[in-house]
């Protein structure tokens, strides 16, 4: 026998359970009685609306948490259908991070490892491109019940960002200063990290005559830069930030605090070449740990936000359902560069 709305769609006005939810709980309870099977067809949004008296707004809520859940799902120009009958609400986790680097790794792995199987968790990478970062969220976020993301910094973020439910967004890494009034997350605080750990490292810094930070991007970096620059004026040191390595100008007596990756090869490089010593003749610190760091020269310094620590933290979060605001920690790895 033909299934009729009224058949598989039950509203009652006078509950205070909002009509989206009924709608949601009428499709779960069909599911699970038997009289929706996988591959059915669903009623169209225009038809329930019409038949109950709805905004189509609400129609469109109910389908998308039951499509987030992976409960249906929909093909242009023939509408929603049953894609699975498993009703438990397990969490599609929709993970977008900037780009795939060898910490990130490091959180990701952490990440993944500190949740439970029965999550599903599905990474993307927006590459710092603002246009590919709403593209992501407007085409793929509709899948997903959890969003983790590392937010690009850019004035149309927060409008991107509202297309997601708050409730169950966390921003990772990124965006401290920008965002962390309105979204909770576990988050880098570059500007007071780099200042207080070297204002506890004064003694060791105070060994070198000239003290730089080499970095190439100002914008993802200029709270980083804020942080360095707090620090030099508390500071006797001669001090400046770099956008490039000029050999000529690198003496005996620097030090080093360098951002990209690149940059630290090339000072590596020239402290070879002149025969000079890591840690003694010159210091260099890298920003954010990596496994080949430790194996470069006689191993490299770092200064980085704890990643596996931040993988756990956002998993906990994630898990629990808590709403907070938390600084991941930062540390000294000391490997003598330096």
């Amino acid at each position: 026998m033909k299934k009729t709305i009224t058949d598989l769609i039950q509203i009652d006005n006078s509950l205070v359970t909002p009509v989206y939810k009924q709608i949601v709980q009428s499709i779960r309870r069909n599911i699970e009685d038997g009289i929706l099977g996988k591959g059915d067809v669903l009623p169209s949004v225009n038809k329930i609306a019409e038949r109950f008296s709805l905004a189509r707004g609400s129609v469109f809520t109910a389908y998308n948490d039951l499509r987030a859940s992976g409960i249906i799902d929909s093909i242009p120009g023939k509408g929603y259908f049953v894609s699975s009958t498993e009703t438990k609400q397990h969490k599609r986790i929709f993970l977008l991070l900037s780009t795939f680097t060898p910490y990130k790794e490091i959180l990701f792995n952490s990440l993944l490892n500190s949740l439970p199987e029965s999550c599903t968790l599905d990474v993307y990478f927006h590459q710092h491109n603002i246009k590919l970062f709403e593209s992501l969220v407007r085409n793929e976020a509709g899948h997903y019940n959890i969003f983790i993301i590392v937010p690009e910094v850019n004035n149309n973020t927060i409008n991107i960002l509202a297309l997601l439910d708050p409730k169950r967004t966390y921003l990772l890494d990124m965006g401290y200063k920008e965002f962390k009034n309105e979204y909770c997350g576990v988050y880098q605080h570059f500007e007071k990290d780099i200042y207080s750990l070297l204002i506890a490292h004064h003694q060791l810094v105070s060994r070198y005559k000239r003290l730089y930070l080499v970095t190439a991007d100002e914008i993802r970096t200029k709270n980083i830069i804020a942080g360095f620059n707090k620090f030099c004026r508390k500071t006797v040191l001669i001090t400046g930030v770099k956008k490039d390595i000029e050999p000529g100008e690198i003496k005996k007596g620097d030090g080093y605090i360098v951002i990209q990756d690149n940059y630290l090869i090339e000072i590596v490089k020239i402290a070879k070449e002149r025969q000079w010593q890591l840690g003694k003749d010159i210091g260099v610190i890298s920003y954010n740990e990596t496994p080949l760091k430790s194996v470069i020269g006689d191993g490299i310094t770092t200064i980085t936000t704890d990643f596996e620590t931040m993988g756990k933290t956002m998993a906990f979060l994630v898990q629990t359902g808590k709403r907070a605001v938390l600084e991941n920690p930062f540390l000294m790895i000391d490997r003598k560069s330096f």
